[in-house]
Parts: C-alpha cells; structure tokens; sequence
C-alpha cells in the first residue's frame, strides 16, 4: 500500500503537467483560422510584337569570295648570265611603272657575239657582190658560146663548159645568200638576248616574292619576282543556280565587298559585276561570277583578302517581313490574340541581316510575337508592351 502511494506521489505531477498540454493543444486547434486554397494567379509575358504587312522586296545576298590580281606576271630574265646591276626599286611592296629597268646581267659576251655576226654579215655581202658580178661574167660567156655554136664556129664542149660554169657560179651565190639570211636570223637573235638581259616591268604594278642579288649567276629559268597589276583586281563569288539564271541582269550590278578581322569589318568598297562564267560546276551549287574592284581599291582590300560579297538577289513578291526572333523552329509564328499565343504555320523565304520573309498562315494586320520566348506554346497569356519595326 506504501509503495503504490509512493508511485502515485511521483506520477502525479507529470500527469497533470500532460494533461495541462492537452487541453492547451485542444484549445488551440479550436481557435486556428481556417485559411481557404487560392489558385496560382496565371503569368503574363511581356512581348514584343510587329503588325503583319505584306511587301515586294528585292533581297540582299551575301557570298564570299577571295580578291585576286586579273594581271600578274612572273618576272625573269630570258638569258642566263651574272646580274651586274639592281635597280632600288626590286624590293617587295615597291610600286613600279611600266618599262622601268628592275635589273640587268653583264652582256660583254652578248655584245662580242653580236660583234663577230655583223663581220661576218659584212664578210658575206661581199662576198655575194663578187658572186653577183662572176655569174654575171660567166653569163655573158655562156651566151657568146652559144652564139658561136649557132653559127658551127664553136664546139659543144666550149657551150657546156661554159653553161656549167653558169651553174657553179648561180650556186655559189645562192649558198651566199642562204649564209647571209642565217646570220641575220642570229643577228636578231643576239639583239633579243641583249634587250633580254635587261628585266622591264611589262605594266605599272606592285613588286613581290623579290629574290636577286649583284653577282647572282642566274638562268632564264630564275623566278626573280612577281609583278602585281593593282588596278586590275577583282572577286569571284557563287550565286545560287535561281539567281544565276537571270545573269543577264547582274551584268553590271555594283556589289559590296567587306573585309572582316576577328569579326570586325575593317574595310570595304563597291565591286562592279562584269562577266560570269559560262561553264557551271554542278558542285558549288550555283554560276560563278565575277565582280571588278576601282583602280584605287588595292591598299584597302587587298589581294589575298577573304571577303564577304553583298549582292541584290531575288525579287519577292506579297511576302511578309518579320524580325528574326519572330521565328520559332523552322517554319512557325506566333500572333497574340485576346491575350494570348497562337502558333502559325509559314514557310522561310529568305533570311538575310536578322530579318527574315515568310509567306503563309497570317493576313495583314496580325501581331506577330517577335521576343524570344523559352517553351512558348498555344494558349501561353501574353502582352505587348512595344512593337517593332
């Protein structure tokens, strides 16, 4: 009995402590607010928008393509010899007239050849005086003989001796006649070797690749430098097989050319389209043509330089312009109606500059969505705030 009031004594205190928390918690429950479930309000994006319009438009086109010289020609002497002279003008990057001397070889052998032909020119005309003068002495000769023989005074021998005398003397003059043309042949011949002793710019250009030193032994085959023809540069670029069809029209067209470095244009200049290629490679997909740069364009695109070719190309007719960012995929649009994304099926034109042209689902006067919007679908809530142009 002393133990279960013992219990009771230390079990007392933490049932009424227990019982305290009890109807504290109920009182609790009892009196909380009932807050009611809200749906999540729905989010509204905010759009740009361009009102649709359909327009004629003659698109721009970009190709690329490589400046290049239309006139280079590779420098070398026509006879081998030792260079005894370089004009200060053979430098790379030099600038050069036509007919300026660039270098020349030790022609003292040249001219001793050419000296011993014209004796023996003048050796030869001699001697096809003196052979005029003997066939016309034997001639003469032959003719008595004949007329003695006419008259029975004269025997055969005398008249065949006499004729082959004639004979003998026609051909020594013959064979004279024969050297002398020969050595004027070499006459010319050592005249051309000597003006080919001497390197000439053939037309105004810009020297480079210059090798050619005083004292160099150097043949005719000798690649000393390239001269390039700077007022004849020009672009060749491939237009797509639709727009090379009509290459009549692009006779003529001026085009842009931009050179670009790290993604920067550091230059550009106008190009006229002048001839295209006859030929098509069915492997570039289109015709070649080929665009001529002014006179003056070489030091601000140069030879050598990659460039982007901007071109007037195709006419579109009733097409609708829209911004690039307009186009979801590769062929669908949004219009916003009573608030909200509609999805419209178009069909890629041309793209060109971040604009795109489209034909299909929509009629003038549509606002079409131009934000990009990640996940934008049917029924998504929208507003435009601004339109584009």
């Amino acid at each position: 009995m002393l133990l279960i009031r013992a219990i009771l004594a230390k079990a007392l205190p933490a049932l009424l402590i227990l019982g305290f928390f009890i109807s504290v918690y109920n009182w609790l429950q009892a009196t909380k607010q009932t807050v009611k479930p809200q749906a999540p309000e729905e989010q509204t994006w905010i759009v740009q928008s361009v009102a649709v319009q359909q327009v004629n438009v003659q698109t721009l086109e970009q190709a690329f393509g490589t400046v290049v010289a239309a006139r280079e020609a590779h420098l070398r002497f026509g006879v081998a010899g030792e260079v005894d002279r370089v004009s200060d003008n053979l430098r790379n990057g030099a600038d050069v007239k036509r007919g300026a001397i660039l270098a020349s070889l030790d022609t003292e052998r040249l001219h001793l050849a050419l000296d011993k032909v014209e004796v023996q020119i003048k050796a030869e005309t001699t001697q096809i005086i003196e052979f005029t003068a003997q066939l016309a002495l034997r001639q003469r000769m032959a003719e008595r003989a004949q007329s003695l023989s006419d008259k029975g005074v004269g025997s055969q021998a005398e008249l065949d001796g006499a004729e082959l005398a004639v004979s003998q003397a026609s051909n020594q003059l013959a064979m004279a006649k024969s050297r002398l043309a020969e050595l004027k042949v070499s006459l010319r011949r050592h005249r051309k070797d000597l003006e080919d002793a001497v390197l000439k710019a053939p037309f105004d250009g810009s020297l480079s690749g210059v090798d050619l030193a005083l004292g160099n032994q150097v043949s005719n085959t000798y690649l000393v430098a390239t001269l390039t023809d700077l007022s004849s540069l020009e672009v060749s670029f491939v237009v797509p097989a639709d727009i090379y069809a009509n290459v009549k029209n692009l006779i003529g067209q001026q085009v842009t050319l931009s050179w670009s470095s790290e993604g920067s244009v550091v230059s550009e200049t106008i190009a006229t389209i002048t001839r295209a290629e006859v030929v098509v490679d069915r492997t570039e997909g289109g015709g070649r043509l080929y665009a001529e740069l002014p006179d003056d364009a070489a030091r601000s695109v140069p030879p050598g330089a990659f460039v982007e070719v901007s071109y007037s190309g195709r006419v579109l007719t009733n097409v609708i312009e829209l911004p690039e960012e307009a186009l979801v995929g590769q062929n669908q649009v949004f219009v916003i109606e009573q608030g909200r994304a509609m999805q419209r099926q178009v069909v890629l034109l041309h793209r060109s500059s971040g604009r795109i042209w489209v034909r299909g689902d929509l009629k003038t006067g549509d606002k079409v969505i131009a934000t990009r919007l990640p996940g934008i679908g049917n029924g998504l809530r929208v507003r435009a705030v601004a339109s584009v142009q």
